[in-house]
């Protein structure tokens, strides 16, 4: 009898704690669902410009190892480097906790000299550590936009990301120019090891194919969807631009980014 008690005592604690991380997980969810209204979706905007390639040049891009830029899984080329925060962020998991859902992200070029190439980084609620597209076997995502401007000079501000698991990037701000003495808004990407992070996020052209694919295209206006496969909170997500050519004094990328909730 006392064993039989000692089991139903550990059941009924066992079904407490499940129960109590389900009020948790449902909380979280609809505390971050106030704040990302899928019913009145919020229109963010961006504009970057020719200031705002404050890193490179350099091959690759950030992550626990180089990841390559361009087309393909080798770091090469020179590429120049800008961070926007979009202010939306794609939601994962159960879709009968959450409203889950992508990013739309609307772009439009003016003058690009080259070839910008888009990628995509998430932060997770609470901490640095970070998630972006994979560049390689399956699931590899990206999307590139050919111009015809002419280039511009190399910019005198930009230098290099120095290696590592922890990245410290200034993010866009046309509000302030190459020459001011305001220091930049800066934020840290933290990848805890190689393979960690990396295929969390997906960038498409049509959101029902959540793993993405590579696009390149030579339209200076176009859409995509960022996704996410992952199970936690997104707490920041921020569009990598990089472009393959100094860009001309007229360069401007106009960003627009909403949140579109799945279809149930």
């Amino acid at each position: 009898m006392e064993f039989g008690r000692r089991v139903v005592l550990a059941v009924g604690v066992l079904v407490m704690v499940v129960a109590a991380s389900f009020l948790i997980d449902t909380a979280v969810w609809a505390a971050y669902l106030q704040d990302n209204d899928s019913n009145n979706p919020l229109l963010e905007t961006a504009t970057v410009d020719q200031e705002d390639f404050r890193h490179g040049p350099q091959s690759w891009r950030p992550y626990a190892t180089p990841v390559a830029i361009g087309p393909g899984d080798l770091p090469s080329g020179d590429w120049y480097l800008a961070f926007v925060e979009l202010g939306a962020v794609p939601v994962g998991g159960n879709p009968a906790l959450s409203h889950t859902g992508s990013v739309h992200v609307d772009y439009r070029f003016t003058d690009l000299a080259g070839t910008a190439s888009f990628s995509v980084y998430g932060l997770r609620a609470g901490d640095e550590r970070t998630w972006t597209n994979r560049q390689s076997g399956y699931g590899t995502s990206g999307y590139y936009v050919s111009g015809t401007a002419a280039p511009g000079e190399p910019p005198r501000w930009a230098s290099p990301l120095p290696q590592g698991d922890r990245y410290i990037i200034e993010t866009a701000d046309s509000s302030h120019s190459a020459d001011d003495d305001v220091a930049r808004g800066t934020r840290t990407f933290w990848f805890e090891r190689t393979g960690s992070g990396l295929d969390g996020l997906h960038i498409t052209t049509d959101p029902a194919v959540r793993k993405g694919q590579v696009t390149e295209t030579t339209d200076p206006e176009g859409s995509f969807y960022v996704t996410y496969t992952g199970g936690n909170v997104v707490g920041d997500l921020f569009l990598m631009v990089a472009v393959d050519r100094p860009q001309p004094e007229d360069f401007e990328l106009r960003l627009e980014s909403t949140f579109v909730e799945d279809d149930r």
